[in-house]
Order: C-alpha cells, then structure tokens, then sequence
C-alpha cells in the first residue's frame, strides 16, 4: 500500500508543477459534466483545495480525469463529505485502499486548474428539508427554575374634590355677593394590595352637600383573580367590578364578574430558510429572542413564528456557520383590526344594585375578511320595579376605504303591574373614504313603529387649508328634521377661523369662532353664536407652563374662570370662576419590588396611549377620558368589560401645529395591567422655527424643504417646522430671487441660519 505522504511528495514534484505548467493554456474549466464513463481509479491525481456548500473542507487528493470530448470528471475522497451530505454520492470506490466517491450527475462540479481547487455547489434537494414549529415548547430548553417568590405590590389612594357656588342678588343684574350659597365635597382613602394573580381593593368614600342636607360614608371593596392571561374574575361591593380605580365614581353594585379573551396570538405561517451545510439558528422577533438551535443542512421551515401584538413586526433570523453570520429578514405589517379572525372578547356579570338584581354577558368575535360578529343580552328586575329584557345581535365589515355595519335588537318589559311591552330595532350604517372625503349613512328602524325611524348622513372633506363638514338627519314624521354644516380655514400657520350653521324647525344657530396662536405655549380663542334665546360670545386663553403644568382663562357674557391644572406624579385641577369654584386632586403612593413611586391612580388595569403629542384630548364614548401629557401618553382606566373600545381624538380641541392620520384607533382593554397602543405614527406635530437668510437678514416670505415637503415661511421668518429628535437639513428657497441656501435645524432650535448661500 502506497502511503498518503507519498502522494503529496510526488504531487509537488511532478503533478502540481505540471499543472502551473498548464494554466496559461487552460485558465478554468467549465462546470463539471457527467462524463460518459465513471473515472476509475487510474484517473489522474491532484493535490486541490476543496470546498463543498461554499465552506472549506480543506486540501485532498483528487482523481482528475477527462473524456474523449475533454469533460472533466473528479473522483473526491470520501472524507470530504459530512453526514448531510451523503445524498451526494452516485457511487463509492476504493483505489489503493483508501475510499473516494463519484458525484451523481446532477451535483455541479467546478473545477479550476489554475487556481488548483475544486468547487461542489450546494444541491440543497439532496439535502433534504425539516421543519421547527416555534408554537410548541423548546425540547432542547433546560427545566424551568423553581419559582421565586413574587414580591407583593401595595398601593395607598386619596384624593378630594369639591364644588361652591355663589348666590346671586335676585334679578337686578348685581354682581355675585360672593357668599357661599351651596357646595359639595367628597373625599376618599383606600389600600390597594397585588401578589401573583390576585389583587384586591379596600376604602372609604365620603360624600356631602349643603343643597340636599345629606352626607354619606360607604364602604368600597374590589377584587380580581387572574386565572390565566386571558382569563380573569373580578369582584366588587359599591364598586364596578371591572377592576378600574373607584375614585370618586358612586356605585351601589355588589355581585362579580367574569372575562376571558383568545385568539389574539399572531403568527407568521411559515418561513423557509436554505442552509447549504448545518449552521447555528437563532429566531428573533423586533429584537427579542424567540428560539435557538442547531439545524442540518437543507431547506429549513420556521412554522408558527408568534408575532408582537397587532402591531408590525420584524422577524430577523440570524444563521452562523463556518462562512460567517448572515440574516434572513421578514417584515410582517400590523394588523388593522382590533379583532384579528379567529379572536375573540367574552364578559358577563350578575349582580344587585339598589335592590334591582341583573345580570348581562357579551361576545365579539373575529371573522375572516374583515367581519366581525357581536351578540349581547342582559337582564333586570325587582319586586317594585318589574323587570326587563334586551337582547342584541349585530355584525360588522371593516375594510380600509368601506365599512357597513348592521344590527338588530330585541326589548321586553314588563312592569309592576303585570303590563308587557315589547320593542324591535334595526340599526344599519355604513361609510367611505374618498381620498380627502369621507362619507357616513346611518338608518335606525323601530320594525314595530316605522314612523319612528330615523335615516341621515354626513360628510367631510380636508385638505392642507380647509376642513369642511356637513351632516343632516329626519324622522318619518313631520318636523323631525335638523342638519349642519361646518367650514374651517387656517390660516398664515398660526391660526384658523370657522363657520358654522344648525338649522332644525323653529329653531336655527350660527356661530363663528378663531385661534390664534402667538407663540406655542399660549393659544388664544374667540367665539360668537347666534340663536332664538340670543347671543352668546366667548374667548379663552390657555398657557402652557411646562408638560405638566397648564393655565387656562375662559370669559364669555355670563361667566369667567380661571383654571389650573397639574398632571404628573399627583393629579390636581382648580378653578375658581364669578359663580363657582371647583377643586380636586388625588394621588397614590404605590410600592412595588423595594421601589416607592407616587401615581395619580391605583391602575389594575389601562390603556397606556402613546401619541407623542402633548396636550392632546382622547375621547371614550363621546366623553373625555384622558388628555396627554408632556411625553405625549394618557392612562386610560376607565374601561368596559370584554369589548374592543374605539377610541377617539377631539379635533375641535386639537392643538395647534399637530396633523392626524385617523380620527378614532381600536384598541382591546387588557384583562389585567397595562397595555401599550404605540400610535405616534398617526401624529404628525410641528414647532415655530425662525429662518434667516443670515445673522442679520430675516428669511421673510420664502419656502423651506423638508424631505420633499414645503414649508412657508411667514413675513416675520416663522415657519411651521416639523418636530424632530435628530438634526434636519432643508433648503431655504426664495420667492422674490434665485437665492437659495442649506439650513440645518437643531432637535430644539427656535432659529435657523443658512450655512451656504446659491
């Protein structure tokens, strides 16, 4: 038997030598061909590099060979191969005792004389293919560590409010004598305590008022039991048993509740992955680590991959092997729909209050193709009272330019006197927007009294200067008619002025109204209606001390008032006025895990709404619940039980320089904690920059582009400029001349000066 070492001597003395010899004549020869006859192993021998699926297997003996029309065929030694790659193999032979093989015909094979190595591409079909289904627990995950012990959160709430209002001398005219002629007061105090799944509340609430001569002390108590993540109990005496803050809200309930949730957990389907010899995976969604493992090589298929929420997601799948690191990315676009298809939010509770028992409990459920489904019922009754019965079914279709909804609900009662009265109702509406318009319908069907149906509309349009409204409805009886248009134009940046008309039988009102806003923390306003009982003129003030801190003065030709609020680690507002004066604050004072922190309120569960922008109102059902701070976020708390929540922005009170996306978000209360809707990308806010041509020349009159968006820039050099964190180079163009100039505009800069004049 000849010895290995005998074949890379001669190879360096002869066969090598002999291929430099060669090279110039053939520089590299095509990819490998099957030849018409295996090379045995008389074929000639090489000394190459060899590389198999683009990683180095090192430098071998090779068994070169050529056929009658010059195709190259190689024989590799069998150890080049790996345990994958065995699929490779057409053949297997033995040649001097060591063991070489034969590549099938359709392994490509490139053989490069010159540079002396062989290069065998991947045949990722022979390879094989497998699959990891991330929903199903890690088997290659270590035991979980014992538990450790939750530490315990406590919480202590209070807060005060209270109402006075001043006598008025009769009918003269007089000013108020300023004495007190009637107030209220309320103040509460309760201990909040969380651990593990269970949390419960406990507190006082007093209440008192001159007008009625009545005061009052009750007892408050919550609970809730977190069953599962998607599953929760709640309990409640004079409280609603939805596991909110009581705060000052008077509530005789006393029974329990339940509500579960599923379907929610989004999941990419299936990601295939090519990985031409086995490598190092690790799985990864918006930076969070999924899974890791090692895998063969081949076609790999990631199943079931969980996604983050409804919002976009990032799937980023990191593959180590002997060539290096390299990713396969997958961006998967959030969903729109509060209710994905196969989700779905269930509640019901039973109770009593005030001596009437009831009951209630609700579904909503996700369907394919935008729809979803929603089915109510609820219950009533008591000795003295009779008793009631409602039900409700209803479905929706939400796509992103059309919606339709429809319902139907059913009513009967019954009173104390035996008396039955029953009640059918169709409700059906439906909208669409048309690039800057949006059009709305609704009708309303009392199927058992059709004169009582109700049918209107309304429209709206909105572009860079103007926001025009329009809306109108009418029974089926006579004089059952009301409609109202609206126009509003802003103007010169800095402020806007609106016209607006109501016009119902015997009745009619126009009103006219303006903003300015001189510099950002202070905006100015004014208002004057007409109607039959008069006129009615207005204006207000409002400043902005700081993000947490806001001043505000209303005056109008019955009243005026002066209002300050607080809005941080405690919530306080105060308003005193020529009639009544108003004061409330509350707080809590929580600690969790060793740390202290002092809240406005003990939060079982909420809505954190991210929206960047300050001051912003959010309405719930047509009523404000929250206004944002100085970071641009609002803890909602006040939520319902087992329903998605449309929550809304007030444009009538939108401050200045802010542009809106989409009117109204849904969003999923949580069943216990907090959830976070990120909704900064639907605000759009903008700051007053001053530009200047130079140190000493105002930038008067001229335009500025920012990333393709035009900016006008006012006679004194203010331009509405967006707001930024990091530094934005625009361009200053003049209107009057050829000039034009750079700009860079600081995160916090109120000026801007050209760096390089055209």
């Amino acid at each position: 038997m000849r010895h290995p070492w005998s074949k890379t001597v001669l190879c360096s003395l002869i066969l090598c030598s002999g291929a430099v010899a060669q090279s110039a004549a053939t520089p590299v020869v095509p990819p490998v061909a099957a030849a018409s006859e295996p090379p045995g192993c008389s074929a000639t021998e090489e000394l190459l590099s060899v590389a198999v699926g683009g990683t180095e297997r090192g430098t071998f003996i090779v068994r070169v060979s050529r056929d009658a029309q010059d195709r190259v065929s190689v024989l590799l030694p069998a150890a080049v191969l790996r345990a994958a790659e065995q699929a490779y193999i057409a053949q297997n032979l033995s040649c001097d005792g060591e063991a070489f093989v034969l590549l099938r015909p359709e392994i490509q094979v490139r053989y490069d004389q010159s540079a002396q190595a062989v290069r065998v591409s991947p045949a990722l079909n022979l390879l094989g293919s497998g699959s990891v289904d991330l929903s199903l627990p890690d088997p290659t995950a270590e035991a979980a560590p014992e538990p450790q012990v939750q530490r315990s959160s406590w919480g202590v709430n209070a807060g005060v409010q209270g109402t006075a209002s001043y006598r008025q001398n009769g009918a003269s005219g007089a000013l108020p004598n300023n004495s007190p002629n009637s107030y209220t007061g309320a103040a509460y105090v309760g201990v909040g305590a969380a651990q593990a799944g269970l949390a419960g509340y406990a507190g006082l609430l007093a209440r008192s008022a001159t007008a009625t001569q009545e005061a009052s002390i009750e007892l408050r108590a919550a609970g809730q039991w977190t069953v599962n993540p998607d599953l929760v109990v709640y309990g409640a005496w004079n409280a609603a048993p939805n596991g909110n803050d009581p705060a000052f809200s008077p509530s005789t309930f006393r029974g329990v509740a339940v509500a579960a949730r599923g379907g929610f957990s989004r999941r990419l389907p299936k990601l295939v992955i090519e990985l031409p010899v086995e490598a190092d995976i690790e799985v990864t969604v918006n930076l969070k680590r999924i899974r890791a493992f090692r895998a063969a090589a081949g076609s790999l298929t990631l199943l079931n991959i969980p996604l983050s929420g409804s919002g976009p997601s990032r799937v980023v799948v990191y593959i180590t092997d002997e060539t290096g690191t390299r990713q396969v990315d997958a961006e998967v676009p959030g969903s729109a729909r509060a209710l994905p298809p196969g989700a779905y939010l269930a509640n019901a509770q039973a109770g009593i209050s005030n001596g009437t028992l009831s009951g209630s409990a609700a579904v909503q459920l996700g369907l394919a193709s935008g729809w979803t489904i929603t089915g109510q019922a609820a219950a009533q009754g008591a000795p003295s009272a009779g008793n009631r019965f409602s039900v409700r079914a209803s479905a929706a279709y939400s796509q992103a330019r059309f919606s339709v909804a429809g319902g139907l609900e059913a009513v009967r009662a019954t009173d104390s006197a035996g008396a039955v009265s029953q009640a059918w109702t169709a409700n059906l509406s439906a909208g669409t927007n048309l690039g800057a318009g949006q059009l709305q319908a609704f009708l309303s069907l009392p199927l058992n009294d059709l004169s009582g149906s109700v049918v209107g509309g309304k429209a709206s349009y909105t572009n860079r200067n103007w926001l025009l409204g329009a809306s109108a409805s009418s029974g089926f009886q006579p004089q059952s008619w009301q409609a109202g248009a609206s126009a509003t134009y802003f103007f010169g940046q800095r402020g806007s002025l609106t016209a607006q008309a109501d016009l119902s039988p015997g009745s009619s009102r126009i009103g006219l109204s303006a903003s300015f806003v001189p510099w950002p923390e202070l905006q100015l306003a004014a208002q004057v209606s007409s109607s039959p009982t008069g006129a009615q003129i207005s204006g207000s003030a409002g400043y902005q001390i700081s993000p947490a801190q806001a001043l505000r003065l209303n005056v109008s030709n019955e009243d005026a008032a002066l209002s300050y609020t607080y809005n941080r680690e405690v919530d306080v507002q105060v308003t005193a006025g020529l009639h009544a004066a108003a004061v409330q604050a509350t707080g809590a004072l929580v600690l969790t895990n060793g740390t202290v922190q002092l809240k406005p309120a003990l939060a079982q569960r909420a809505l954190l709404i991210q929206t960047g922008v300050p001051n912003l109102r959010l309405l719930l059902a047509g009523t404000v619940v929250a206004v944002t701070d100085g970071r641009g976020e609002a803890l909602i708390t006040d939520l319902p039980l087992g329903e998605v929540v449309s929550i809304r922005v007030d444009l009538a009170s939108l401050p200045f320089g802010v542009a809106v996306g989409a009117e109204q978000r849904e969003a999923v209360p949580p069943l216990s904690g907090v959830t976070t809707v990120d909704w900064r990308d639907n605000f759009k806010a903008f700051r007053f920059v001053r530009f200047f041509w130079s140190t000493q020349e105002v930038a008067a009159g001229t335009d500025v582009l920012i990333n393709g968006e035009r900016v006008l820039v006012d006679d004194e050099g203010y331009g509405l400029t967006p707001r930024s964190s990091v530094v934005l180079q625009a361009e200053i163009r003049s209107n009057t001349d050829a000039r034009s100039c750079r700009v860079d505009i600081g995160p916090s800069a109120e000026q801007a000066a050209c760096t390089e004049i055209r």
